[in-house]
């Protein structure tokens, strides 16, 4: 679906899709060993630029090449800390694209959880590594400013459910951060997270519709559509180097009923009204 929102972003810069420009794509299961493959295979085919789906996928494509622009779409990794570029403002190189603003957006899901789980005040982010560093520090920050403690606990190889589990005793609110891998284990974190009478919320909106108590984050659909435009800018001329960096161009909150009332919880009328989605 991704991948058709870009393409019909670059229709509607009135591009002819596998006539004036060829669109290649790569997927599947993510990992930093596909992704360095698949870039290394379209630097090799001397693409007019790439487009990398998340961080390992950028980081896979800046490494194969500092020559072929990249449109990134990280939601995951800090742009500056990551050594992909050197200012918001004019990156200086040849990666350009979209990343978060960490405070802002942590600052946000900590709030929605708050408002939702009145009670809580001790919270766990689930980690991946240098994947969500950059979220884990903003959201202990967000949750300093509203009395709110934070620990963090990493996915290790035992699985979510074992995780969940061995948590659940303490009573604390499960945030769960964004990485490809932590997205792909949602529907079983927020399965066990019922079972287990846990509120868990997400910083992607995948979460929510996964089971879990309500979610915030950005809309890749916009994201993706938005890049096309930036694609548009660089066939057309422009440098990455000089296109700044974008934040996601709208986030979405999504708030999932049913699993309140699993959880015995009464969602305040502010976050239902607020709501992009609401899942029952």
């Amino acid at each position: 679906m991704l991948a058709a929102i870009f393409v019909q972003g670059l229709r509607d810069a009135d591009w002819e899709v596998s006539e004036e420009i060829i669109v290649e794509r790569r997927g599947g299961v993510p990992g930093a060993d596909r992704w360095r493959a698949a870039a290394r295979e379209l630097v090799a085919r001397r693409m007019s630029a790439l487009v990398a789906g998340d961080h390992a996928a950028a980081r896979a494509a800046r490494e194969a090449t500092d020559a072929i622009p990249i449109v990134a779409i990280d939601f995951e990794g800090d742009p500056i800390r990551s050594g992909f570029v050197r200012s918001l403002e004019r990156p200086g190189g040849n990666v350009t694209g979209f990343f978060c603003d960490f405070g802002d957006a942590m600052s946000e899901l900590a709030k929605a959880l708050r408002a939702a789980v009145p009670k809580a005040r001790q919270l766990l982010a689930l980690t991946d590594g240098e994947a969500t560093e950059a979220q884990a520090r903003a959201l202990r920050e967000a949750a300093r400013a509203l009395d709110l403690a934070v620990d963090t606990v990493e996915l290790g190889a035992a699985g979510p459910e074992a995780l969940i589990d061995r948590v659940a005793a303490a009573r604390v609110a499960l945030v769960v951060l964004a990485s490809p891998r932590l997205e792909s284990e949602a529907r079983r974190l927020a399965k066990r997270a019922i079972r287990r009478k846990m509120a868990s919320v997400g910083a992607f909106i995948h979460y929510a519709h996964a089971g879990g108590l309500l979610a915030r984050g950005p809309s890749l659909a916009d994201a993706f559509r938005r890049a096309a435009a930036i694609v548009d800018r660089l066939l057309r001329g422009a440098r990455a180097a000089d296109i700044a960096i974008e934040r996601p161009p709208r986030f979405e909150l999504v708030v999932n009923v049913k699993t309140a009332v699993a959880l015995d919880l009464q969602l305040p009328p502010a976050i239902m009204s607020g709501a992009d989605h609401i899942v029952r």
